[in-house]
C-alpha cells in the first residue's frame, strides 16, 4: 500500500474544492484521477453530481436526485438513498484507473467521495481496493461520519488526515 491521504470533513465543508487544489499543486503529468462535482438543473437546482477527470477536466453525468417511484435510467443503475449512480461512469472510471495504475509516471491518485455506497461493495469499492493494492500515493475524500468505517472495511492502517474546515493535518 501506498501512502494515503484522507481529506475529511462534514457535508459541504470543502472536501472536494480542497482535492481539486491539491491536484493542482501537484507537478504535471505526476497525478490522475476523479472529483464528484455538484451539478444543477438549467433553473439553477441541485440536480446530484458529475464525475471529472481530473487530468482531462471533462466532466459526465454519475448521480442524480431520485423522482418518487422513478426507475433507474441506465440498466444497472442502482438508487442509494434519494439518488440514482449510473453505472456506466463507474465503469468508465474503473477503466481509466486501471490505466493510471499501469502508468509509472503517475504517481499519485486522487479520489473523491468514498463512503456509504463503497460500504455496501458497489460505486469505487472494486478500483478502491485495487488502488489500496498499489504503492501509488492516494488523496481520498471521506466524509467524517463514514471515516472509521472505511477505514476498517478496507483496511486502511497509516494514513494522513487532511481536515477541510480548519486545514489541520493529522497522522494515524
Amino acid at each position: 500500500m501506498g501512502h494515503v491521504n484522507i481529506i475529511t470533513g462534514e457535508m459541504d465543508t470543502g472536501k472536494t474544492p480542497e482535492l481539486i487544489r491539491l491536484y493542482h499543486d501537484l507537478p504535471v503529468g505526476t497525478a490522475d484521477g476523479f472529483a464528484s462535482i455538484k451539478a444543477f438543473s438549467e433553473q439553477g437546482a441541485f440536480a446530484g453530481y458529475d464525475l471529472k477527470r481530473l487530468v482531462t477536466g471533462k466532466t459526465v453525468p454519475l448521480i442524480r436526485l431520485c423522482k418518487p417511484d422513478e426507475a433507474p435510467p441506465q440498466q444497472d443503475s442502482f438508487i442509494f438513498d434519494r439518488f440514482t449512480f449510473l453505472r456506466e461512469p463507474f465503469v468508465v472510471a474503473e477503466q481509466a484507473i486501471q490505466d493510471i495504475l499501469s502508468d509509472p509516471l503517475i504517481r499519485i491518485v486522487l479520489l473523491d467521495e468514498i463512503g456509504p455506497v463503497e460500504l455496501q461493495g458497489k460505486g469505487f469499492c472494486k478500483v478502491l481496493k485495487d488502488l489500496l493494492a498499489s504503492d501509488k500515493e492516494l488523496y481520498l475524500c471521506i466524509n467524517r461520519k463514514n471515516l472509521d468505517q472505511v477505514v476498517k472495511k478496507f483496511g486502511i492502517g497509516a494514513y494522513r488526515l487532511i481536515q477541510v474546515e480548519n486545514q489541520t493535518f493529522l497522522s494515524h
